[in-house]
């Protein structure tokens, strides 16, 4: 959420966003991947006499895959996210914003297949910086889902 710095609301945001994606599969059990994006937005305040400004953020997640690990059809991956850095334009942002920490996340994932219409996926995850604060503590997490494919 996004206001002109000082709780007004603002015109109309220009934004321009940029991203890219990529897979590599380097040999059958082994395989890289990444996501970068860029966003630049214009800030035009409602009220005059407050200056615009422009918020810049991008974001990232680089990672392995190793497929048919313990299994045909199964997937691990491990992957660093950085989900929102702040580059430009903090005083725009309402909430979220942090105190200069970036957040970032490391994450791993492995998809097991029961049979062609069940999987299990567990996932372990750790945050760090939490919500771009450098002295939120770090945050550990588990997930164990059941996925149906039909």
């Amino acid at each position: 959420m996004v206001d002109d710095g000082f709780g007004g609301s603002l015109n109309d945001i220009d934004s321009d966003n940029f991203v890219f994606n990529f897979d590599w599969t380097l040999s059958p059990r082994f395989a890289l991947f990444g996501r970068y994006s860029y966003s630049r937005s214009d800030m035009d305040p409602v009220n005059p006499l407050i200056g615009g400004g422009t918020v810049r953020v991008q974001a990232f997640q680089l990672g392995v895959a190793l497929p048919d690990l313990g299994r045909q059809g199964a997937l691990g991956t491990i992957s660093l996210v950085v989900p929102f850095d702040i580059l430009a334009g903090r005083r725009f942002l309402v909430s979220g914003n942090g105190n200069g920490g970036t957040e970032f996340n490391l994450e791993t994932t492995y998809f097991y297949p029961i049979n062609t219409n069940i999987a299990i996926v567990p996932t372990f995850f750790a945050t760090f910086n939490a919500n771009n604060f450098s002295d939120n503590p770090t945050v550990f997490g588990t997930v164990l889902r059941t996925q149906f494919l039909f």
